[in-house]
């Protein structure tokens, strides 16, 4: 593959993993808010609900972009591996997400063992926001076909 069409690959699968990062943290934040409902919007925290969508988002982009290789390749085996690949790209993404959220605090105090917890967490994100909800996991995998699919036509 030409250095272009690397980089095509990458920005294309970057885009198509960015918004599972966002869409499962979405998930569980709107679970947390049908728990308050008797709290309304001004009661909720809005500006970190919007931080943690804004930082799932961008660890999705970093981790498509990284694991872009994984995707695109023919045959049975270039599906799996567009299987495994996802897997890891949502963790992946899950991971960062929450590592940038978390960058003011890592710096501001040093590596906690609160912070080690929340980053081992962010692992099980995905596990929680499918647990239960047979539409998300099944959304996941329409994303990740989706980007399989698009990946094999970036290249060629």
């Amino acid at each position: 593959m030409k250095k272009s069409g690397n980089r095509a690959l990458r920005r294309r699968v970057a885009v198509m993993v960015a918004p599972i990062g966002a869409a499962l943290i979405w998930v569980l934040v709107r679970e947390d808010a049908q728990n308050l409902a008797h709290a309304g919007w001004a009661d909720l925290p809005v500006p970190l609900m919007a931080q943690a969508l804004f930082f799932m988002g961008l660890g999705g982009a970093l981790a498509g972009w990284l694991l872009a290789d994984l995707f695109g390749r023919r045959g049975v085996a270039g599906w799996a591996l567009a299987g495994s690949g996802g897997v890891l790209a949502t963790a992946l993404a899950c991971l960062l997400g929450v590592l940038l959220g978390r960058l003011p605090e890592l710096f501001g105090g040093g590596l906690g063992l609160a912070d080690l917890i929340s980053l081992g967490a962010a692992l099980l994100l995905p596990v929680f926001a499918m647990a239960g909800e047979p539409l998300v996991a099944g959304g996941w995998v329409i994303a990740i076909v989706l980007t399989q699919a698009l990946a094999i036509r970036t290249r060629g």
